[in-house]
């Protein structure tokens, strides 16, 4: 579908979304809701079938490049300091927007071991020169017989200098890109004024000679040192505009004053850009001195061409690349497994609706419509914007899925209280969705805010996860909201409605559970737990070869050795976390095997595949391979998450009050520590899917506790009594939704925990922990650090929450008091 096209569909439905939530009749708001749900289920069914997702290596296989760092000018040693650098800067040239999949490693001594997912043939020279380009950039003005006192036309010297027949000393001749055979490149540079937004006007000229001489020669006349270095370019991205694909670069303060400078020396002189000893463009300074610290590079690039150098300019490598191998590989995950493991998950979400159904009836069918409608809008977005399926990201797309089923309980769950309440069934539907709307918002923003945090500061795996997780957000606050609310005033109106009653199941308890007297129980044996947990975790070191690295083994000549049979083999001899892959080697290498297993174990896997399969030892390589999460990436995924941390403190100190959200983050963080221990003591071990899985743990966490504050601020708000007793009248009001959520998310967990195969044994066992351990501290720990807190700092939460209300609702709103 056209760009253009795209635009004008996203503009109608942000129309039609306007115009649903501010008409007043609920016969429009009905028909505008009728048409969003049609228009961007459509939509998102259209985008999937004709563009389809990317899945990643795990599930579709790819490309896998070996690379060798060679010393740099400096001959300095490579390290594996060294070796983590290059990868980061692979990692944001190759993957900017965190839209795919990529596994990067260090392997050996000095070279890097690179997987990207559905990559064919046609597209894997370009990956290798983006990869292999060091990117070095300098800006030198072009010399002239006037200015330089050199023998005649630069353009034309430099390509005696380069034949040889010609020597000018201080001065060497550098290549000119060329965009075809016989079409001369030209650019220009664009002064940006920030203040104001617009550019200045186009600085361009160039001497009729110098045109012509540019068109027939190849090379060009340049001073051995450039006159400026490309190390203060700070960001340079790929931009259109009426002259064509361009890049556009920013310059550090010390960067803009050398630019500045330069141009004001040399007024209508041409400038070389030079890239990796290449002149890319020779622009002319037209119109005066450049002082903004900007500038454009304007020419005959193709898109490809400006994206790629944008890239590589704003990430250059000190050390230059070069490529050992290229190949294609299989999936890590075999077919069966893929299939067995799909097969699990569409059971286990094939029980949940059943269950949903039998539980709410006719409204069951509603969510039921709504989860599938949320299930469309996540793929159809993802194939939109080319997000590449993983399966920490499927991992997110299960957390949304539970959001949405949580959703679609909470407004039910109200409803059936207006219901009991004795309104009718139009005035009970509007009210709960009313009442439930302050939960659903909360829950899923602070969620959101998280999910935000992680894909603007993490990279690589921790990235794609948070890519699914906001799509699937956005998807599940539609379903429930719009589209199920819209089905419900279709079937209930006075015009044509079909449903005059609702009756729902009910597993929730009649008595009334005094939870926080045994608070102080629970928060000891919390307590013990996370310590022992604590202490048992680095003892063990739970993580697998995807976090710490091990050995790599290839085997050259496998014959009729299946990746299947070694699988089998390997299992039977118990031996876990290891990987293997079937690669094809380009220009008709042939294939061979790969294995990535635990730190000394490489060996004994050699040997065992010598005794069981007859291989011959003398074609299998064994050599160390690092983690597939770098240093960089640890890092910046630590910090990512510390900011959503402190996002989450700010968020709901906000929107509740301080000791609420020292409760949140307190029932997070024990539920994360708790669940890294159970996974320790179980002897499992954590992967790149694992931590997935963990970070599903920590959204499922603040959902459970921000549900449950929503329901005790509800009770401060409106009733009488001790702070105390609210809070467990407030545990009980949202027991049957505590309940509800975590049977229905723990049906398709189990499911796939026993029918979804070995290779999604630990993910499945991580995400059933979080579940039981994130039900259990919303209760006994979420909410009573928040009493113990209050009591602590002698605050009056109730007087608190009306505060807020009155700065939210205005002085003259009418509230209730103790």
């Amino acid at each position: 579908m056209a760009a253009g096209l795209i635009f004008l569909l996203g503009i109608a439905l942000l129309f039609a979304f306007a115009w649903y939530f501010g008409t007043e009749s609920a016969t429009t708001k009905r028909r505008i809701g009728t048409f969003l749900t049609i228009g961007v289920t459509a939509a998102s069914l259209y985008f999937y079938e004709k563009l389809g997702i990317e899945k990643g290596i795990e599930l579709k296989g790819g490309i896998a490049v070996n690379l060798r760092i060679q010393p740099g000018s400096d001959d300095m040693p490579i390290t594996r300091d060294t070796q983590e650098t290059v990868i980061g800067v692979l990692e944001r040239r190759l993957n900017k927007l965190g839209t795919k999949e990529l596994i990067l490693a260090p392997q050996g001594a000095d070279r890097i071991f690179l997987q990207m997912p559905s990559i064919g043939e046609d597209q894997a020279d370009d990956i290798v020169k983006t990869v292999t380009k060091a990117a070095k950039l300098e800006f030198s003005i072009i010399p002239t017989p006037q200015d330089d006192r050199i023998p005649g036309n630069a353009f034309v010297l430099g390509n005696a200098v380069y034949e040889g027949t010609q020597i000018v000393p201080g001065y060497k001749a550098l290549p000119l890109k060329k965009a075809g055979e016989d079409k001369k490149k030209t650019a220009d540079v664009e002064e940006k004024d920030a203040a104001e937004g617009e550019g200045a006007d186009k600085k361009e000229a160039e001497g009729a000679d110098e045109k012509e001489a540019e068109a027939e020669v190849d090379y060009v006349l340049m001073k051995l040192k450039a006159d400026m270095s490309g190390n203060s370019v700070t960001k340079a991205y790929a931009s259109f505009d009426q002259q064509g694909w361009g890049i556009s670069i920013t310059f550090d303060n010390e960067g803009a004053q050398q630019f500045g400078e330069l141009s004001a020396a040399n007024p209508n002189r041409q400038m070389a850009i030079i890239l990796d000893g290449e002149v890319i463009s020779s622009p002319a300074f037209n119109s005066g001195p450049i002082w903004g610290g900007t500038c454009r590079i304007s020419g005959d690039f193709t898109q490809l061409e400006a994206l790629s150098l944008a890239a590589a300019m704003s990430n250059p490598l000190k050390e230059p690349l070069s490529k050992e191998s290229v190949s294609f590989i299989s999936p890590t995950m075999g077919e069966a497994t893929v299939k067995q493991g799909v097969t699990a998950g569409v059971a286990g979400l094939a029980l949940t609706l059943f269950f949903i159904l039998i539980y709410y009836r006719v409204a069951g069918m509603l969510a039921i419509l709504g989860m599938l409608i949320n299930i469309a809008i996540i793929f159809g977005s993802m194939a939109l914007f080319k997000f590449t399926l993983t399966l920490p990201g499927i991992a997110g797309i299960i957390l949304t899925i539970g959001i949405a089923i949580d959703a679609n309980v909470l407004i039910y769950e109200r409803l059936r209280e207006e219901m009991a309440g004795g309104k009718s069934l139009p005035n009970a539907i509007k009210t709960a969705y009313g009442k439930a709307l302050s939960a659903i918002i909360d829950a899923n923003i602070t969620t959101l805010i998280t999910a935000t945090i992680l894909y603007m500061v993490a990279t690589g795996t921790v990235k794609g996860f948070a890519i699914t997780l906001i799509l699937g957000i956005l998807a599940s606050l539609f379903s429930a909201l719009l589209v199920t609310r819209v089905c419900f005033s279709w079937l209930v109106s006075d015009k044509g409605g079909v449903v005059k009653k609702l009756s729902f199941a009910n597993i929730a308890p009649k008595r009334q559970f005094d939870f926080l007297s045994k608070r102080k129980v629970a928060l000891m044996a919390s307590a013990v737990v996370v310590v022992l947990s604590l202490v048992i975790t680095p003892t063990k070191d739970p993580r697998g070869v995807d976090l710490k690295g091990g050995d790599l083994l290839t085997v050259h000549s496998p014959g009729d050795v299946t990746t299947d049979k070694v699988d089998q083999v390997l299992q039977a001899a118990n031996y876990d976390g290891f990987y293997v892959q079937k690669q094809h080697a380009m220009g008709g290498g042939g294939d061979f095997l790969t294995i990535r297993s635990a730190h000394g174990t490489g060996e004994l896997i050699k040997d065992t595949l010598e005794k069981d399969l007859k291989m011959d030892v003398s074609e299998i390589e064994v050599e160390s391979v690092g983690s597939l999460v770098g240093s960089e990436m640890l890092k910046t995924s630590l910090m990512a998450l510390g900011f959503g941390m402190i996002a989450i403190l700010l968020y709901v100190t906000i929107r509740f009050e301080f000791a609420f959200a020292l409760g949140a983050l307190v029932a997070l963080v024990h539920d994360l520590i708790i669940v890294m221990g159970l996974v320790t003591v179980f002897g499992l071990e954590v992967s790149l899917i694992t931590v997935g899985a963990f970070l599903t743990i920590a959204g499922y966490s603040i959902n459970d506790s921000i549900v449950v504050f929503d329901r005790v601020r509800e009770g401060l708000r409106t009733k009488r009594g001790d702070v105390k007793d609210i809070m467990n009248f407030s545990l009980n009001a949202t027991l049957s939704r505590t309940l509800l959520t975590s049977m229905t998310t723990l049906l398709t967990l189990v499911t796939l925990y026993v029918f979804g195969g070995p290779a999604l044994n630990n993910f499945a066992f991580t995400l059933i922990a979080g579940v039981l351990v994130g039900t259990y501290s919303s209760v006994f720990v979420a909410s009573p650090i928040v009493l113990w807190w209050a009591r602590k700092t002698k605050t009056n939460l109730r007087r608190e929450v009306l505060d807020s209300d009155q700065d939210r609702i205005g002085p003259d709103s009418q509230v209730i008091e103790a």
